[in-house]
Formats: structure tokens, C-alpha cells, sequence
């Protein structure tokens, strides 16, 4: 597959599975066509520039509305956001490469809700896009965040989607 397919494939159904957009379950697959190119890629540069076009598609559809206040602050935002976003999934691309596959998709969790905890603690604060709260239309499904929060989603949804991944990857061997 293309990878710029892919990597548009990935912003589509993380912004389609986003509440009053689309359908929650989607979340569960949207981090599979990165994954899929993180593994084709053939330079760091690569894996953070494809996953930087996906998570800028994620966050201009999903707070396209911060554009009504003001449009420079907008772009501002789905700038930052996005690389941070991609720096997170570039971080796990470089542990992946220097160790092994089990401690790159560790990794990958680690450093996404490190991003995620931090975004939601400094002064340029986004929590509109924290992964956990994708299930806001559904909270009977997550009554378990009284005792993980919203991080605790964050992580379910990233372990679902490696997961998988890696039974996508072993039924295509």
C-alpha cells in the first residue's frame, strides 16, 4: 500500500471516530495503517513526516471549529498538536528500531500518554483530543474511569489497536 494512502487513512478514521463525527469503534483500527507504515518507511524522517500529515487530517477535522475564533490560532494549534502527536509516534519508531518489537510498541503506549499527560499540563493546554475521551457519547462503557481516568483510555485504545495490529501482521504472514 501507498504510504501516503495510509497515512491518510489513519487521520480519516482517527477524526471519524471521533464523537458527534463518527463512530467510537473506529478507534480501535485507526493507529493499524501508521503501524503498517512505520514498518515500510525507509527513514525516521519518513515515519515522522507521514504520521505528521495523519495527525494534522486527525486534528483539522475534528477542532476545525477553533478556525471560527481565529485562524491564525487554529493553525497554530493543529501545528503543535500534530507534532506532538507525531513526535510521540516518531519516538516509538526509534526505541522500535534500537531495541525490539515488545519494547517499541511498549514504548509507543508510553510515549503517547507521556504527550497526552503533559498537552494536558503546560500552558498551551489541548485536552480535546486526550484518545480516552473518544467514548464521551458512551460513558456506560467506561465506568471504569473512575479508578484508571481518561489516560486509562487513552491506554486501552492504543494496546486494542496493537494488538491488533499484531494479529493483522501474523494472519498476513
Amino acid at each position: 500500500m501507498n504510504k501516503l494512502f495510509l497515512a491518510l487513512l489513519s487521520g480519516l478514521i482517527l477524526a471519524f471516530s471521533w464523537p458527534s463525527i463518527g463512530f467510537f469503534a473506529l478507534i480501535f483500527i485507526a493507529f493499524i495503517p501508521l503501524f503498517i507504515l512505520e514498518e515500510k518507511a525507509e527513514s525516521s524522517k519518513q515515519v515522522f513526516g507521514y504520521s505528521f500529515l495523519a495527525f494534522f487530517i486527525f486534528n483539522v477535522i475534528t477542532t476545525y471549529w477553533v478556525y471560527h475564533a481565529s485562524p491564525f490560532g487554529a493553525l497554530c494549534a493543529f501545528i503543535v498538536n500534530a507534532s506532538l502527536m507525531a513526535i510521540a509516534f516518531w519516538l516509538f519508531h526509534k526505541i522500535k528500531i534500537m531495541s525490539s518489537d515488545r519494547t517499541g510498541y511498549m514504548s509507543f503506549i508510553f510515549s503517547w500518554i507521556s504527550m497526552e499527560y503533559f498537552h494536558l499540563n503546560w500552558d498551551l493546554s489541548w485536552p480535546w483530543l486526550i484518545l480516552g475521551d473518544v467514548f464521551a457519547d458512551f460513558p456506560i462503557i467506561v465506568q471504569w474511569y473512575e479508578f484508571s481516568g481518561f489516560l486509562g483510555g487513552s491506554f486501552w485504545v492504543l494496546l486494542i489497536n496493537i494488538l491488533l495490529f499484531r494479529l493483522y501482521k501474523s494472519n498476513y504472514k
